[in-house]
């Protein structure tokens, strides 16, 4: 097992961790400020706030959690985004198994998005009509928002920490701060980031890049607001 040693690629690491955690801090008490939103709803009274309020989480989410970190590779660590996860060309395909998730994952969303606590957190967006322009508009806003958390957690920490830990510590580290970072959406979603980080670490390294784990994190969570939009007793879909 390599040990941790101090060269340049272990100040990349320190970086990272460090960016990983400040970076998350700030965009949940960013996304959690009113001030913001209170801008634009006065600018645009018209936009229903329960949408803006959760579409500026998100969007706040992929800058903070994807544009940051892309900004420093470029800037600080001299590099490419394709060695970090954000790559095609040369790296290896999704296993085929991989694809038999998304039935596993789309039937555990069915069961548990009726559970009466999944329904108290779960559509994010809290209206009582969604129309379909809002159930466009909030599955955008979630892939968006799940590149850039991929990127931040499976691309640059990930990569980072390969650089110079052994796979086996650099997914242990990752795992954590992935299931810390759910701390508060409560103990369910808390202890579940750990088996579903290792299968999203797993498959980064197996393939190369991030796409596998974006993909699988966005059929979770588009699944289960889905399913919790059908299943919440005070909401539902309408034509317009």
């Amino acid at each position: 097992m390599e040990s941790l040693q101090w060269h340049p690629e272990s100040i990349k690491v320190l970086v990272a961790l460090l960016y990983s955690v400040a970076g998350f801090a700030i965009y949940y008490f960013i996304s959690q400020a009113e001030g913001p939103a209170l801008m634009i709803r006065n600018r645009f009274p018209a936009l229903d706030p329960l949408v803006l309020n959760i579409i500026l989480q998100r969007t706040w989410g992929f800058l903070f959690l994807g544009a940051g970190p892309l900004l420093i590779i470029a800037f600080s660590f001299h590099g490419r985004p394709s060695d970090f996860g954000l790559g095609f060309g040369s790296h290896h395909a999704l296993p085929g198994w991989t694809y038999g998730l998304v039935p596993l994952i789309l039937l555990m969303s069915y069961f548990t998005s009726h559970a009466p606590a999944n329904l108290a957190q779960y559509p994010q967006i809290r209206c009582k009509k969604w129309t379909w322009g809002v159930l466009l508009l909030s599955t955008i806003s979630w892939i968006i928002f799940l590149v850039g958390y991929e990127f931040l957690f499976r691309g640059f920490l990930l990569f980072s920490a390969l650089s110079v830990m052994d796979p086996w510590i650099a997914v242990t580290l990752n795992v954590a701060l992935y299931s810390l970072a759910h701390l508060y959406k409560g103990p369910m979603e808390t202890f579940g980031a750990l088996p579903f980080g290792f299968l999203l670490c797993y498959i980064t390294l197996v393939t190369g890049n991030i796409w596998g784990a974006v993909l699988l994190h966005s059929v979770m969570a588009l699944s289960n607001e889905w399913f919790s939009l059908k299943a919440h007793p005070n909401m539902k879909l309408v034509r317009k």
